[in-house]
Parts: C-alpha cells; structure tokens; sequence
C-alpha cells in the first residue's frame, strides 16, 4: 500500500512537473479564458489546467473538474457573469490536480459543497498524501449514478479503464452532451497514467461500452479544448482500438510504433487524430502524432507485462531514432516531456 501511495504522488507530481517543464520551454499552458456558452444553461471554462464545465440547477452551480490548484477565484469569477447562484456540487472526472486542483477552495467557501468520484478515483485520492480535503469525496459511484431530475438530471458512468482506472463520464440528458474528461482531450490519443490504473490494452473497450450504452446525445466536451460531437467521438473510438491493434501486429512483426503511426495515418478518417501541427491555445499537449507514438509505446510496454517507462517521455530499447544510451529524449519531438491531460 505504501508503493502504491508513493508511485500515485510521484505521477501527480509528474503531471504538474512536466506541464511546468513544457511551459519553460515556450509552450506555456494557458491561463483560464472567458466562459463559454456550451448549449443552454451548461458552459465551459477552457485554460488552467483541464476544462471547467459549469451547470447551472435551480438549487445552484455544478462544476465538473476545477482546474490546477489557486484557480479558485478566477473560475468564480467567470461563473458570476452568468448566475449568482452558489457552488453546491463538484464533480471530478479523474484525480489528475490540473482537474482537481482548486477543490478546496470550493469547499473552503461552502463546507457543505458535494464533492462526487468514481469509487477508483476516491481510493487514488484517499491513497496520494498531497490529496487536500477538499479533493477527498462526499459521495462516490460504481457504474452509474444519476444527480438531480429533469432538466437538472446528471448521469455518471464508469466503463473501466483508459487514463485512469477512475475515469468518469458525465451526460447532461436534456442538453444531450457528453463529458469526456481526459479519456478525450485536444482531439488526440489520451496520455496513459498506468501508476493510476491507465492502460491502452483497456481503454478502446472502455470507450466502445461508452458508445454502445449512452445514447441521445450530440455534444461531446472533451477534457481539454474543443467542444467535439457524437460522430468524432465514434471515429476516435475505431482510433484507439485500430492504435491497439497495429500496436499487436507491428510487435509480431518485429516492427515499432512509427509504424503504428504510418498505418494510421494511411486511414483518411484518423486525419485530424494523427496530425502533425501544434494545435493553437493547445501547444502543451504536443501534437496527435507525436502522441499516437507515445501510445504505441506504452501499449507494447503493457501487452509485454513490462514496467511502463514511456508514457511521458523516452523511447523503448532499441527503436529506431532513439538517442545514444544516456541522453535525453529532446522536448517538442517523439518521446520529449508532455504535460499530463
């Protein structure tokens, strides 16, 4: 248990470390921007870590995810431009600190502010000692849980693991959208957080019961960035299960993950998924390529049963291109640091 607790506070540490690392190198992350309308009383706050997504009931506000630590005052102040109604749920998509960051300055404010997790999520919380009070749960789901009724109703989902093993979908039914939380973020493969119970084996399988099972929706926010739809969302499905699966056959064929790449960057369909150019306003996250190689990676790591050395950055012994034994993956390129999603 204590490995544990010391592995999940060094990958927390890791993500704000390699965010801030990405930033001193000129690809800064952005501060929280304007809120945005999503559809009718349901909005979003982009920058400062993950999206802030901001619901608003007739008893109060719901905020899903609250960005990094001391983003507390600036989210309230761009959730007062549109009510004057109280913070009374939290809802965290996952435990990574650039969703759950400023918890605690919600519920220092209203001590009796829900907070709302997965089961998984609240034993990653319970389990990192850096955890505030305010990120530990109030209330926690296994499969599903359903907040509120009728145009206040919140579902929350679980279909096993992806970026975490705690990742939680959350549909808004009357407004017909999907929270993604990181298992969808910049319109790219998901960074894999294997010391929280990620995995790329697992992941197309969790979102393939996610499309199979929530229907009637259109509107998809992803954990960073765009708001997305429906269709996107199932071709980024076929995306990860096709990226497992050229993962399987390049490893047969004694082949690497630039060829998991170039198999996918042949499908026209994975275009905007496979993407060289650094996104605008998005520059910290790297590009989709660069990612799709970071996933391949991990996923012959992890279908080999061997310890998990390539998620945020390095290349896996012997791969072509990689640097002489000793130096560094170069940042911006393959393998370089990469902020967590």
């Amino acid at each position: 248990m204590k490995r544990a607790a010391i592995l999940s506070t060094i990958v927390v540490s890791g993500l704000v470390a390699a965010a801030m690392v990405t930033a001193q190198r000129g690809n800064p992350l952005p501060p929280p921007g304007k809120i945005e309308l999503v559809k009718g009383n349901l909005y979003k706050i982009f920058g400062g870590g993950g999206n802030t997504t901001v619901f608003i009931t007739d008893k109060g506000v719901v905020l899903i995810d609250t960005k990094l630590a001391n983003m507390g005052q600036q989210i309230l102040d761009e959730v007062r431009k549109v009510t004057d109604k109280p913070v009374t749920t939290i809802i965290n998509t996952h435990v990574h600190p650039d969703h759950n960051g400023s918890n605690q300055y919600f519920t220092d404010l209203r001590p009796n502010v829900a907070v709302v997790m997965h089961e998984n999520s609240a034993t990653l919380v319970e389990k990192n000692p850096m955890s505030t009070p305010g990120q530990k749960p109030t209330r926690t789901f296994k499969d599903k849980m359903t907040l509120g009724a009728g145009k206040d109703r919140i579902d929350l989902y679980y279909f096993g693991a992806g970026h975490t093993n705690g990742d939680a979908f959350i549909v808004f039914p009357a407004l017909r959208t999907l929270l993604m939380g990181d298992m969808m973020a910049w319109n790219m493969a998901p960074l894999i957080d294997p010391a929280s119970g990620g995995s790329v084996i697992e992941l197309p399988a969790s979102l393939e019961k996610l499309v199979k099972t929530v229907k009637n929706v259109d509107l998809v926010v992803e954990g960073h960035g765009f708001v997305n739809s429906w269709k996107n969302l199932e071709i980024y499905t076929r995306f990860n299960r096709d990226l497992l699966e050229e993962s399987k056959k390049a490893m047969a064929a004694g082949k690497w993950p630039a060829d998991v790449l170039a198999a996918l960057k042949a499908k026209p369909e994975y275009r905007l998924l496979t993407q060289d150019k650094m996104l605008p306003g998005l520059e910290y996250g790297g590009t989709a390529s660069g990612r799709v190689l970071i996933n391949a990676r991990v996923a012959f790591q992890q279908l080999r049963g061997e310890p998990v050395t390539t998620n945020f950055a390095g290349f896996l012994p012997g791969e072509p291109g990689a640097p002489p034994p000793g130096a560094a993956g170069g940042p911006g390129g393959p393998g370089g640091p990469r902020p967590g999603n």
